[in-house]
């Protein structure tokens, strides 16, 4: 658990996250991860207000053998590369539940792991998933003009269509878990 903020590593957005991995050697680890991530409603950094998921692959390379260091309560820091999906869904006032177009992310951060057995260790990870926002005709609702949100009855046979161009999103990130190997 942890935060994963669009935009803004100062704002807190709940985060879950539940992945699998495979020690390859003592210095390397490759990760499949699933990340929900809640969007702040207060944000306007992305359309739709629904939370999302983050679907990807991750590389974590050590520059020494950390998993099989027999020392437990030791710190052990690991770099991470990966890429994925952002899966982005629909939007509050979406036109017959429109969903929003799923973008690619790449994603690089550092891993810190605290051994507290030869089993169990706590896992810490800053990250920043670059998403790649594709341009997208989306219709709604409602929309921003002049300043002010102007909406139409909803549902209703009128809505406003809009134009949102292709941008890249830092989805920048602390996530703490606890790590078991079997």
């Amino acid at each position: 658990m942890g935060t994963l903020a669009p935009n803004d590593p100062f704002v807190v957005t709940l985060a879950f996250r539940a992945s699998a991995g495979w020690e390859l050697g003592g210095q390397n680890a490759v990760v499949v991860e699933y990340s929900r991530q809640s969007v702040n409603r207060t944000l306007g950094n992305d359309f739709g207000k629904y939370a999302r998921s983050l679907v990807g692959l991750t590389w974590q390379h050590a520059f020494h053998d950390v998993f099989s260091d027999p020392e437990p309560k030791k710190l052990q820091y690991l770099v991470r590369l990966g890429g994925g999906t952002v899966v982005r869904g629909t939007f509050p006032e979406a036109v017959d539940d429109d969903d929003l177009r799923n973008a690619p992310f790449v994603d690089v951060g550092v891993v810190i792991r605290y051994p507290l057995s030869g089993r169990f260790a706590a896992v810490g990870t800053v990250e920043d998933a670059v998403a790649f926002l594709p341009a997208e005709t989306v219709r709604s609702y409602c929309a921003m003009q002049n300043g002010q949100m102007l909406c139409y009855p909803n549902p209703g046979p009128t809505f406003y269509t809009v134009d949102r161009p292709a941008s890249t999103q830092h989805n920048l990130g602390v996530v703490l878990s606890m790590q078991l190997r079997l």
